[in-house]
């Protein structure tokens, strides 16, 4: 993103853990089409380029296979501001209509996309008048967004609920943001302490964004305390729980319902537990791939669609090192878990994959214990 951002002419400093961005100097508004097909979220500059600028040419996002994902909500909110868009070459043409700048509108979303929401308040942000957005996400992650929006100068009212109202300003300055703990990191060594059935001390975190899957990993048998309002200790040891980890069933839903980002890591978890689990995918329709690879391992799963039916341990599940495929995000960390768990050694290729949302996972996993190295190999044809 910061590759991005430097190419549309602002200044990015990294240091000490923080990050410095000037875009006054900021002057171009077409995105470089390479570093678009790096990461999904370039696409989110369009609307501040309109907002700013009046158009913008943006090629259609990269990042995961995991299926399906459209932009159209994207586009039909910049249409409701006033803005024209076409799609042409592969690329997103946006201009505003009036030749100024967006102007305010009402705009529904179909379904709550945390992408399109997040676009269409940050173009609201500058357009001329009031913009009602409804049906919005409401993940953490946009009134975070908001908050630091607002803290730029922007008004939002709103976040968190299903209805957003903004009341656009001329100019927005800038701020100080402290990024809050990754809530998917979070949930991710969570899960890492109940498939290694270890006892985990994780903070900072926010106990509150994670709570869904603190109830199911009660249900299976972890033991969780919350030490203090950033503190959490996760227990699956036997001499903690006394009995092995049951299983549970899981259903992906937009925030506050069981994450998409937490579903691959969980269903690893889940082939070394007792009984069978049924997994549905709700949101993405191509998440699924990593049951592939977790099969590789010799777990066993059956896929159905964007279901899955997963057998725990005593029903065949029996995890063995593998070479194996990190081939999305959260699919290829839920190998990592799987490999921690699993007799032997397993070869994880194409992880840059991973490291685009986990920065540093192995020296992570290392300092809790885990044997886990980074090797340069190249990955064997008959993987692919």
């Amino acid at each position: 993103m910061a590759s991005i951002l430097s190419s549309l002419g602002a200044k990015v400093d990294a240091f000490d853990g923080k990050m410095m961005v000037n875009s006054d100097g900021v002057g171009k508004v077409e995105v470089d089409l390479e570093e678009m097909k790096k990461i999904r979220g370039g696409f989110f500059v369009i609307g501040p380029l309109v907002a700013r600028f009046g158009e913008a040419v943006v090629a259609l996002p990269g990042g995961c296979n995991i299926g399906k994902r459209p932009v159209d909500l994207h586009l039909r909110g910049l249409r409701a501001l006033g803005a024209v868009v076409e799609l042409r070459d592969g690329k997103v043409w946006a201009r505003a209509a009036n030749g100024r700048g967006l102007v305010g509108g009402k705009f529904r979303l179909d379904y709550p996309s945390v992408g399109a929401t997040e676009t269409l308040m940050m173009a609201a942000s500058m357009a001329d008048g009031t913009t009602v957005l409804s049906n919005v996400a409401k993940e953490p992650e946009v009134v975070d967004l908001a908050r630091f929006l607002t803290d730029c100068g922007a008004w939002i009212e709103g976040a968190g609920s299903d209805n957003l109202i903004i009341r656009g300003k001329r100019q927005l300055y800038g701020s100080e943001c402290v990024i809050k703990p990754d809530r998917i990191e979070t949930g991710t060594f969570m899960l890492a302490a109940a498939i290694t059935r270890s006892c985990i001390l994780m903070s900072p975190v926010i106990p509150s964004r994670v709570s869904c899957l603190i109830d199911k990993l009660s249900q299976a048998g972890c033991k969780i305390s919350r030490l203090d309002q950033q503190t959490l200790q996760v227990s699956a040891h036997p001499s903690h729980i006394g009995y092995d980890l049951k299983s549970f069933d899981i259903k992906t839903n937009p925030f506050p319902g069981f994450p998409t980002d937490l579903q691959p890591q969980t269903m690893a978890l889940l082939t070394t537990c007792t009984g069978s689990s049924l997994v549905e995918e709700s949101v993405f329709d191509n998440r699924m791939t990593h049951a592939r690879e977790l099969q590789k391992l010799g777990a066993r799963i059956q896929v159905s669609g964007s279901n899955a039916l997963v057998y725990g341990f005593d029903e065949g599940s029996a995890l063995e090192g593998s070479r194996v495929i990190a081939r999305d995000l959260r699919g290829g960390v839920s190998i990592i878990l799987a490999g921690l768990a699993a007799k032997g050694t397993t070869q994880i290729h194409d992880i840059a994959h991973i490291e685009r949302g986990y920065e540093n996972i192995d020296m992570k996993l290392q300092n809790l214990g885990a044997d886990i190295q980074r090797l340069t190999l190249t990955p064997a044809p008959h993987l692919l």
